[in-house]
């Protein structure tokens, strides 16, 4: 069975409009894949995981670790998942022009250099994931407009891990005066979302 990676950077819990929206998109995917395939979601929930940035120590640990071959280490767990995943689901709430620092963390755990990706005898990048669609879900109280960094950073790290196809699923301008809350979400789930299925 396929397994979709749901990536869930949403820090408000229940009360996110990011993971409303998010598992909206979720409930499209299975109901489009329902005849032709099911997918295993599996769940990785940053607000609950123990997220480490690199530092010295850490990063001496994963060098220490990929030349001794050991990519089923603990420590690889996040690149793992990302590699073996055949679809991802970024949910992240548009913050500071980008997403939760969560994100990031877990991003540079993911990047792993014979996991996720790799490089050719010219120095080219390669790709190693199974996945072929990324889906980044977001909501803001504004607009995004040219400030779109958080879908930019998950967009050019997916291309480097080899998914070929990024969408991007966003619900704006949800904090403005006089904005129909309920209005943006239902055209967001039901517009954007069924133009990538």
């Amino acid at each position: 069975m396929p397994t979709l990676l749901f990536i869930n950077a949403c820090v408000r819990g229940r009360d996110s409009r990011t993971l409303a929206l998010a598992e909206h998109l979720l409930a499209r995917i299975k109901e489009a894949n329902s005849k032709d395939m099911a997918f295993k979601i599996e769940e990785i929930r940053l607000s609950t995981e123990n997220l480490l940035p690199l530092n010295y120590e850490r990063l001496q640990r994963r060098d220490e670790l990929l030349e001794a071959g050991q990519l089923d280490d603990t420590m690889f767990d996040y690149a793992n998942a990302v590699a073996q995943a055949d679809m991802l689901v970024i949910a992240a709430p548009y913050w500071d022009m980008s997403f939760p620092a969560s994100l990031k963390v877990f991003f540079e755990a993911a990047s792993v250099v014979g996991i996720t990706f790799t490089y050719a005898e010219d120095g080219t990048p390669v790709g190693l994931t199974a996945a072929q669609d990324m889906y980044y879900v977001t909501t803001s109280g504004g607009y995004i407009g040219d400030c779109n960094f958080g879908f930019e950073y998950a967009n050019a790290l997916c291309r480097l891990y080899g998914v070929r196809n990024t969408h991007f699923v966003s619900a704006e301008g949800l904090d403005l005066d006089g904005a129909d809350v309920q209005a943006i979400m239902e055209e967001a789930c039901n517009g954007e979302i069924i133009n990538y299925l």
